[in-house]
């Protein structure tokens, strides 16, 4: 006998979209994180003049207690995972990083928030 099929709904996934969310992606988080949009708005003049690391150095180390829906912790991971691409790829010679000891921390909060990468950060 045949196992029953999976419910899509149960892997994160429609019928009519696949993997992309039914609602629209959020286009901009909350006013608090205004310096990570800023970054991810300017990214491709700062990776040709090769500042992106010097902004992503001198950003804050922002909480992520203001993400309040799923839908900012989207837009949140997204922001920055292009901020850690960036930063990594974005001068003469890829840069090696530790995402616990900078601004890019959310990413370890997201991960561990979903636990789905907590593996990844020690």
């Amino acid at each position: 006998m045949l196992p029953p099929i999976p419910h899509l709904e149960d892997y994160g996934l429609s019928g009519g979209n696949g993997f992309l969310p039914a609602e629209p992606p959020l286009e901009i988080l909350p006013p608090f994180y205004a310096k990570w949009e800023s970054i991810v708005r300017n990214l491709q003049p700062l990776l040709l003049s090769k500042r992106v690391r010097a902004a992503v150095e001198a950003l804050p180390i922002l909480s992520t207690s203001n993400i309040q829906s799923e839908a900012e912790w989207r837009r949140a991971y997204v922001v920055l995972v292009f901020m850690l691409h960036a930063y990594i790829w974005g001068g003469d010679r890829p840069a090696e990083v530790s995402i616990l000891h900078n601004s890019l921390n959310g990413l370890r909060i997201y991960g561990q928030r979903n636990h789905k990468a907590d593996h990844l950060f020690p």
